[in-house]
């Protein structure tokens, strides 16, 4: 974390790290823990234990699969290859943004938790309000990196794979078109509905993680984003995790 970052956000914690906090309090000592659209299915495999299964599932196998034992590939209808009422928490890290069908991904969700099971998601950030989490009027926004890259994902596929692989090193296997229909406090409550699941807690962090291709304009962005959180809280935090619970 750069020096202007902790003297601006000196509390400020690690998005990804908050990300699994969250999962460690959903994840049972015993039981069964889903990493959804796993990627290379290394992410969790620190929560396995003798006494917890973790499982990994995406559309296809990446190139640098780990664990392959503890994979199974989603087929291409999103439809969870596993039984009703099989885990104990879900988990999704960047996922959620790129959900075309929010009501159908979250009741899928919540089949395949049992009863009181916990999902976890963990985004770039949607409209939000800062009137309290989940219970939105008054003052809204959204993050100017959500707007940037909707306005980049207007560009072919194609060429949003080559520049960020050329910007940050990521493989074209890693980035995939967005939607933004399930990645904002109201979007979620609302496709919550009908689903079995209910929102519980939401959290927020600011991080100019894009922007670190340029050390001139990462702190830029650390002073943009600490100016937005005087006008509203929640303007200048860039991620949200989102925890919901099956009733």
């Amino acid at each position: 974390m750069s020096s202007l970052m902790l003297r601006l956000f000196p509390t400020e914690v690690f998005h990804v790290l908050g990300y699994h906090d969250e999962v460690a309090l959903a994840a049972p000592e015993r039981g069964r823990l889903l990493d959804l659209g796993c990627g290379d299915n290394g992410a969790l495999a620190s929560f396995r234990t003798p006494d917890r299964e973790v499982w990994g599932t995406d559309f296809q196998a990446h190139s640098a699969l780990q664990h392959p034992e503890w994979f199974r590939t989603l087929p291409s209808d999103g439809t969870l290859p596993f039984p009703d009422g099989h885990f104990d928490a879900v988990a999704a890290r960047m996922v959620l943004e790129h959900v075309a069908h929010p009501r159908t991904f979250l009741r899928e969700v919540a089949r395949v938790l049992k009863p009181g099971g916990h999902f976890v998601g963990h985004t770039v950030s949607g409209t939000h309000y800062v009137s309290g989490h989940f219970v939105g009027h008054t003052v809204s926004g959204t993050h100017y990196v959500t707007w940037l890259r909707r306005v980049f994902g207007l560009l072919p596929h194609a060429v949003n794979q080559l520049v960020v692989r050329g910007l940050y090193g990521r493989a074209c296997e890693d980035t995939f078109v967005a939607h933004y229909r399930l990645n904002g406090e109201r979007q979620i409550a609302r496709a919550c509905r009908g689903t079995g699941l209910v929102p519980v807690r939401l959290r927020r962090y600011a991080d100019p993680g894009y922007f670190q291709f340029w050390p001139w304009l990462r702190d830029l962005a650390i002073r943009i984003d600490h100016a937005l959180e005087k006008v509203a809280p929640g303007w200048g935090r860039l991620y949200l995790t989102t925890v919901l619970k099956k009733q």
